[in-house]
């Protein structure tokens, strides 16, 4: 487990607090002093979508309708 403390990119304060989360699932703070949002993860999560694409009769690739 990583023991290092949570600080503000802005202005360097630990007080924060947790914000929610974004649309990807990474969590987001919020700073008590400068009021600055952030998070720390930068990746992106891939959507699960409810049921596959169907296939490509030929090529086997899913077929995306836009």
């Amino acid at each position: 487990m990583n023991n290092s403390t949570l600080s503000c990119p802005k202005c360097g304060s630990t007080s924060l607090y947790k914000n929610g989360h974004d649309k990807y699932g990474n969590q987001q703070f919020l700073c008590k002093l400068c009021h600055h949002s952030f998070k720390l993860s930068h990746s992106q999560k891939r959507k699960n979508f409810p049921f596959p694409y169907p296939k490509c009769s030929s090529c086997s690739k899913p077929n995306v309708f836009v």
